[in-house]
Formats: structure tokens, C-alpha cells, sequence
């Protein structure tokens, strides 16, 4: 699994949409879209995200064994 596949089903996991997230984090819509689309692999807010989808950063860009919480 890829960061954009655990992204994109974190963010649905909290029925949250693109929009909302990008809101959160600070960032466009489009970045966010580009992440989960595999564009972008290491995004320059990844602990913004990760703060608004609250889970573990390095799970997000790993997909560590460790639980997803933060």
C-alpha cells in the first residue's frame, strides 16, 4: 500500500472529503488531490495532514506494523 492509497482511505475512513482536509491542513485541494493521485510522495505538510486525519506520520508515509494512531 501506498501513501496516496493510505491517504485516501484515512480520509474516507473519516468521511471526510478532499476539500475539508485540504481546509484543515492548510494546503489546496488540487496538493491534496496530487497526493493521493501518486504525484506528489513526500508532501511538504505531511504532519499537518497526518494532525488532521490523527494518525502516525510515519505510518502515513511507511505504513508501518504500528497501529495508524497517533
Amino acid at each position: 500500500m501506498t501513501l496516496a492509497t493510505r491517504l485516501k482511505e484515512r480520509r474516507k475512513e473519516l468521511k471526510m472529503t478532499q476539500v475539508t482536509l485540504a481546509e484543515l491542513t492548510g494546503v489546496s485541494q488540487q496538493a491534496i488531490n496530487r497526493i493521493e493521485s501518486g504525484v506528489i510522495s513526500r508532501p511538504r505538510y505531511l504532519l499537518e495532514i497526518s494532525v488532521a486525519l490523527d494518525c502516525d506520520p510515519n505510518w502515513l508515509l511507511h505504513g508501518s506494523q504500528n497501529d495508524k494512531k497517533a
